[in-house]
């Protein structure tokens, strides 16, 4: 719709109007954060100067006075960093105010309000709001509403009324540079004004073209529990990040950024996504992997395997002798099958009783079997096992106390009629060792019978692993005594492999032997195709009070033995009238081209859309051998620097490959290297292993030798899918010797084929 000039002129002068209430505003702030500031010194001046050192001999209102002014000073450094916080706030409002507008007539009135919606609130003194928060209830009918009827909730209910006008607007340094109407949603042409340009660092917010699907994800309150299933490209993360923005917005009194924590798949992903949540002004939530968590939780008594290590196993140890088995092993302690192994197991752990006898010293008896078996069954019955014990050992050194006590004060008597000269301090310590001695035998039947060995529980599951796995398991599926025998002997070696880690947690978790999550309120489970069932039980466990929003896509699981393998082997977990699955039906980050492309390597019937923004045909470049795939990739750096990109992905598919690849391109161009999960995310020219590469996009994927010999079996076939779904404009796949098959069925007659 054409907008007229005098439209242009009253949009100008608002624009102004909204600017001139945003510096005198920034203005007070600055000059109230100077008085804040001047305030500090002079508080830090009247403590030393007029107190001076504390000391016990000075009196109690001395120390009186010193805290009052630490009190004070607290004060004034939280209300400095408020006042810090709302400056760069005003100071984003002066580049760009807002990005939306709507006109609304509520039932009941006769004129529109023009809403204006932007990043943050925007309010006059005598309460005029010149811009709404993206957050606000109002705003979502930007989002959720077409031209017509429409209404929104807020505390007082639900509001009703007739949207007549929505504007989008593009403003840059406090000027418009474009603005449009629009009758239905955000439109194609803002996203593809957006997406079509390139990308050169870390993630973005995308509160301007938030979706109306993406919207109900963001301000869904009706369920604790979302799952969310999206195609690549579909913004899932993005939703994760403006929705944990939004509840610090709506819940600003009773949720902080420290009660919400998210699970990304790696810390290269966090560093990735770490600027969205400041630049919608939000301080960013606590960010962590289950790796670190996992490794922190378990200690330091073995090595760990990470989750990169087991991942370039899988990828290349394919010829080695005993690879077949820890894939059977793999596979089988990420099956659901085990999960119920693992809980028949600790149910058992539970009620065993027979592991307590009676405590006597010298033929008097302290507690009997009996009692020991009371309160582990009866009396402590409700706390895990581990406390359970600790009670029992406290309980029992409890009552050995007055008899050891006495025993020493005995000995102590006889020492000194044997030895007169002995002093009595000496007297007492050696009587001391010679109970310790007499009762040795005691303490150490009281800590066979409360000892908690983790690796000893997780030992003994395997020793007696077709005991508890009888009708659990088809036999002629899996070989249990292989399975035993490899767990049992790799758990000797002072290392565990990462598909061992999984199952010593969950033990850990449910036998009480992890700190409280209460504080928690929050949890943000993204990638949740490459958790196991397990791991998703041990989320469970863990924040068992939080809401849950779990995202995830089934066609991006990277390792083909341990995943989710669907959304129906987690839905138990979750209360069914408390859990709701949403799906996301559109991608927005690759080309028609490369959308049209991925979606075939998926060999199968694909429901999700794409947004209609055109770009290069995907390239399949042959080379005699790898040393031509480098050459080729050097050229193609350069062709496609030259033509303004900005980020490109060298995606190899095992961190080896990744090392070969940027040794040769270190002297030839300026480029990086990410080769661990751990290592920081680093924008330009990356060379990065395919299964590290999840989350991320590049303007530019170039996707190194996907011959027969590297991406040739049909579990695989995701992996290469996620790497070539990193591109958001161009996508080259080099290969030397034969094409894999799996490519040979996503190419057509678009494709372009080069050698």
């Amino acid at each position: 719709m054409h907008i007229s000039e005098a439209e242009w002129r009253i949009e100008k002068e608002w624009l102004e109007k909204v600017l001139k209430e945003a510096r005198k505003q920034l203005e007070e702030n600055r000059a109230l954060k100077e008085r804040i500031k001047k305030d500090g010194i002079e508080t830090q001046r009247e403590m030393w100067q007029d107190i001076g050192s504390v000391a016990k001999d000075n009196g109690i209102d001395q120390l009186v006075d010193f805290m009052q002014l630490i009190h004070t000073m607290k004060i004034q450094k939280s209300s400095h960093e408020f006042a810090k916080k709302l400056e760069e706030k005003y100071e984003r409002i002066l580049l760009s105010p807002y990005f939306g507008r709507m006109d609304f007539v509520e039932d009941g009135d006769e004129k529109a309000e023009k809403c204006y919606i932007g990043i943050s609130n925007l309010i006059t003194d005598d309460y005029e709001f010149l811009v709404y928060d993206w957050r606000a209830p109002i705003s979502s009918m930007y989002y959720e509403g077409e031209i017509g009827d429409a209404s929104y909730e807020c505390p007082e209910g639900t509001i009703h009324g007739k949207l007549t006008l929505k504007r989008h607007y593009k403003i840059h340094n406090g000027k418009i540079e474009y603005m449009f109407d629009s009758s239905l949603k955000i439109d194609d042409e803002i996203l593809q004004d957006i997406l079509g340009k390139t990308t050169d660092s870390k993630m973005k917010t995308i509160v301007t073209t938030i979706q109306r699907e993406q919207n109900r994800v963001i301000r869904n309150e009706k369920y604790k529990n979302l799952i969310v299933q999206g195609p690549a490209g579909s913004g899932k993360t993005s939703v994760a990040l403006h929705r944990v923005a939004y509840l610090l917005y709506k819940h600003r009194d009773t949720v902080k950024p420290e009660n919400i924590v998210i699970f990304s798949p790696n810390d290269i992903f966090n560093d990735y996504i770490s600027n969205v949540l400041p630049e919608l002004g939000e301080d960013n939530m606590f960010q962590t992997t289950f790796k670190e968590y996992m490794h922190q939780s378990l200690g330091n008594d073995f090595r760990k395997e990470s989750y990169s290590e087991m991942m370039e196993y899988i990828l290349d140890s394919r010829y080695k002798k005993t690879y077949q088995k820890r894939i059977n092993t793999i596979q089988f302690k990420s099956s659901v099958e085990f999960i119920n192994i693992l809980k028949r197991y600790v149910s058992h752990l539970e009620k065993e009783e027979n592991r307590f006898t009676d405590i006597k010293i010298k033929d008097k008896l302290i507690i009997s079997s009996k009692d020991l078996k009371d309160l582990f069954s009866k009396d402590y019955v409700q706390l895990p096992l581990k406390r359970r014990l600790q009670k029992i050992k406290s309980r029992i050194l409890f009552l050995i106390e007055s008899y050891e006590k006495e025993r020493i004060e005995k000995v102590a008597g006889e020492m000194n009629d044997s030895d007169a000269s002995m002093s009595q301090t000496e007297n007492i310590k050696q009587s001391e060792v010679i109970v310790r001695n007499e009762m040795k035998e005691v303490y150490d039947a009281i800590n066979r019978m409360t000892e908690f060995d983790l690796i000893e529980i997780y030992k003994n599951l395997f020793e007696n692993l077709e005991f508890f796995s009888e009708g659990l398991i088809n036999s002629i599926k899996i070989n249990m005594d292989e399975i035993k025998k490899y767990t049992l002997e790799n758990l000797q070696t002072g290392v565990l492999y990462y598909e061992d880690q999984l199952p010593l947690l969950y033990l850990k978790g449910v036998l009480g032997d992890l700190p409280e999550t209460s504080n928690i309120k929050y949890v943000i489970i993204d990638e949740a195709q490459d958790y196991t069932p397990l791991q998703h039980e041990i989320f469970h466990q863990l924040f068992k009070s939080a809401n849950m929003t779990i995202l995830g896509d089934l066609n991006q699981s990277i390792n083909p033995y341990m995943n989710i393998g669907n959304y129906e082997n987690i839905v138990h977990i979750f209360p069914k009238e408390d859990t709701c699955k949403i799906e996301l039906t559109k991608s927005y980050r690759s080309s028609m081209e490369i959308a049209k492309f991925t979606s075939r390597l998926l060999n199968k019937e694909v429901t999700h859309q794409w947004i209609e923004r055109r770009g290069e045909k995907p390239k399949i470049i042959g080379c005699s051998d790898k040393e031509e795939i480098n050459e080729r990739i050097v050229q193609d750096i350069e062709k496609y620097k030259e033509k303004g990109y900005q980020s490109i992905g060298i995606i190899t598919r095992t961190v080896k490959e990744a090392k070969e690849v940027y040794n040769f391109l270190k002297d030839k161009t300026s480029v990086h290297a990410i080769f661990k999960d751990d290592d920081e995310y680093i924008s330009g020219i990356v060379v990065i292993p395919s299964y590290l590469a999840k989350g991320l996009e590049f303007d530019v994927a170039l996707i190194y030798n996907a011959g027969d010999e590297h991406y040739n079996c049909e579990e695989e076939r995701f992996l290469l899918y996620t790497a070539c779904t990193r591109a958001l404009h161009v996508l080259c796949i080099y290969y030397s010797g034969e094409l894999t098959p799996l490519l040979r069925e996503a190419a057509d007659e678009e494709t372009v084929f080069l050698s």
